[in-house]
Parts: structure tokens; C-alpha cells; sequence
């Protein structure tokens, strides 16, 4: 056939070629394929298509695109192969995509530690956790993988869309992105944006460590717990909810990564201004645990002003034992220092005589 064929002038494909044919028989065992002037090709199971649903719709009549894998077999046949053609013409479509910054649209179809597995023209592609939406992104304090995974099995089933970042396909590696697609106008937005810029946002979530607020559709920020209010805050859900609209002062911008921190103390009138004059070093007074650590204890006083009781003053006894979180106590000044908003305390003895405290005893 191949003489034959050569003498009548016809060009033969070569292997590797893709090319078309019309299914003119099927069976478990092989689907023959019309080429035309070229000839029968055969294509046998094991190079039927990966996806099982797509090699069960195949039918009589059909036009298919085949690689050629052998010119002419045993049985005179083209051996062809359906599933390297499904990948080769699937690369070329992510290639042109990606040259063309196409967004395309892809079901998340599994999640590990470090990311979603998606899908893009029948090939498995990664999309990892740094390349994912503000929106998307697992608010996890910590960086905890167990809790990382977990809250990203919600977006099993999913659509997103993304952008393709890199592939390579001798490597059967595809990379997405999400966060490429707002990352643009982002950076665009933050160039215009300085610290200590009053700016308007709404919550989108509050977690345990702070508040995740939109600024635009592109452009998100944090207010971290810290930054709420001058009074100790215990939890932010307390305070702040999805969905209200604030008002913040930019303290921070990393032009690098596109991250913006806000602050809606610092619309406030700071308390630590005046602190001096009403907490002079030797002052006694009553103060509110909040907080106990193993280094030492929070505790709130009036007007906003949280102070601090080493451990390291109270003894050879465990803090734990001395005081209890949520209990007033009666307390000396030590020292205040505003600007740095350090104020250290210690416990009054019996007899109204206070514990002996340094600063260099204080541990941070």
C-alpha cells in the first residue's frame, strides 16, 4: 500500500501526525477509522481517549482527530492513537491560552496541603495556595495544614476561574493562577495608596485574629486584632461583622505582595498621650486581669490602657497560682513608657509595700 501509494503521488503521513478520519466500525476491541485517500487506520483500546465517559460517546459516523502512531502494522492498517492526540491538540489549546491571557473557567477537582488540582483542556493542572484569590484564600492563623486542607475542601466541585502561569509538557506540568487576574489592577490601585491614608472598605470576614476588608474589587487589606481598638479586644466578632462598611487608616503597605494593613485605632485619639500624667511611676491603683501567660500578665486599667505584670517580679510561684484572669488586684506603677505604650506593674504585698521591679526584668 505504502508503493502503491507513493507511485500515485500521494504524501504519506508520518508518525506523530495528526490526523482526521471518520469512524466507520467500533467494538471493544478496536474502532476502524476511514483517512480517506490515506487509507484504514485502527485504533486500539489501550489508546482510546483517558476520559471513559468520551470513549463511550464515540460512534459510527463520528470525525475524530488520531495521531498517527505506526505508517502500516501487521494488518496493514494505521495505527493510530486517539489519547496522544487528545493531549497534544489539549497542549497546543493551553499554549495559545496562556500567549493569549486567555481566562478560562475549570472545576477544582481535588485539593492536597499545598493547593487545588483543576483541569484545563483534559489536562490535570495545579492551582497552589500563593496563587489563589484574597477571596478564596484559607484565613488560617498559623499556617496550620491540617486546617488549611480542611478549609479548602469546601471548593471540591467548584468553579473558578484562572489564568494559566507556566506549563511544560514533557514535565505533564500545568500551573493556574487566580490571583494573577486581579493581581494587575491591584498593583495599580496600591501605587496610588500611602500610609496614613484614610480609607473606606466593607468586611468581607472576621477570623480570631482580625478582619479581612475589601477595598475594591481588586484590592483587599487587613485589620489585625491589635489594631481594632485601644482597649483589649478578645474576639473580633465581637466587634466587627461581614458586611459593614468602615472607615480605616492605612499603617502599612508591601508594594511586594500587594498587602495593605489598616487600623481603625488610629482614627482614635490615642490614650497613652495622656498616660503619664495618670499612671506616674510609684501610682497605686486597681487593675483588671485579662490575659495571663507564663512570661506575665495583660491587665486593662482605666481609659484604654493596657499594662503589663512580669512574671519575673512575682517570686519563685507560678503566676497561675498569684492571679487569675478576669480578678481586679491592687497594683503599683513601675515605670511608663508612652511613646513605646509600655507600662510595667507590680502586685501591692501585704502591708501596702510593693514588689521590687526593674525594666530589664521585664521579658517581651
Amino acid at each position: 500500500m505504502k508503493d502503491l501509494l507513493s507511485r500515485e503521488g500521494f504524501d504519506l503521513p508520518k508518525a506523530g501526525q495528526i490526523i482526521q478520519g471518520e469512524v466507520i466500525n467500533i467494538s471493544k476491541s478496536s474502532a476502524i477509522i476511514d483517512l480517506g485517500s490515506i487509507g484504514i487506520g485502527i485504533v486500539y483500546p489501550g489508546q482510546f481517549y483517558d476520559n471513559p465517559d468520551r470513549m463511550k460517546s464515540l460512534k459510527k459516523g463520528d470525525r475524530i482527530s488520531a495521531m498517527l502512531v505506526e505508517l502500516e502494522n501487521e494488518d496493514g492498517y494505521r495505527e493510530l492513537s486517539l489519547k496522544a492526540a487528545q493531549l497534544t491538540t489539549a497542549w497546543e489549546d493551553i499554549r495559545l491560552k496562556m500567549e493569549g491571557g486567555e481566562l478560562v473557567t475549570t472545576t477544582i477537582a481535588n485539593i492536597n496541603k499545598g493547593g487545588l488540582i483543576v483541569e484545563v483542556s483534559g489536562i490535570q493542572g495545579f492551582l497552589p495556595l500563593s496563587q489563589l484569590s484574597s477571596e478564596h484564600y484559607p484565613k488560617v492563623e498559623g499556617g496550620d495544614t491540617t486546617k488549611i486542607v480542611q478549609a479548602l475542601q469546601k471548593f471540591k466541585g467548584q468553579q473558578f476561574t484562572v489564568k494559566i502561569l507556566d506549563f511544560n509538557e514533557a514535565e505533564n506540568k500545568l500551573i493556574v493562577s487566580e490571583r494573577a487576574i486581579k493581581e494587575g489592577a491591584a498593583k495599580e490601585e496600591l501605587a496610588k495608596l500611602k500610609v496614613g491614608d484614610e480609607i473606606e472598605g466593607e468586611i468581607t470576614e472576621v477570623t480570631d485574629f482580625g478582619a479581612f476588608v475589601r477595598l475594591s474589587d481588586s484590592l483587599d487589606a487587613l485589620i489585625h486584632s491589635s489594631e481594632i481598638d485601644w482597649k483589649f479586644i478578645e474576639n473580633p466578632k465581637d466587634i466587627l461583622h461581614a458586611g459593614e462598611k468602615v472607615k480605616t487608616k492605612i499603617i502599612n503597605l508591601d508594594q511586594n505582595t500587594g498587602r495593605v494593613f489598616l487600623s481603625l485605632k488610629a482614627l482614635k485619639e490615642d490614650p497613652w498621650l495622656k498616660a503619664e500624667e495618670k499612671y506616674p511611676a510609684g501610682q497605686k491603683l486597681k487593675g483588671k486581669v485579662i490575659k495571663v501567660r507564663q512570661n506575665g500578665a495583660f491587665i486593662e486599667l482605666p481609659g484604654d490602657i493596657i499594662g503589663f505584670l512580669p512574671a519575673s517580679g512575682l517570686g519563685d510561684k507560678n503566676i497561675s497560682e498569684i492571679i487569675e484572669a478576669g480578678k481586679e488586684y491592687n497594683m503599683a506603677v513601675v515605670s511608663i513608657d508612652p511613646k513605646e505604650h509600655k507600662l510595667l506593674l507590680t502586685l501591692e504585698k501585704r502591708g501596702n509595700n510593693v514588689l521590687s521591679l526593674t525594666l530589664p526584668e521585664l521579658v517581651d
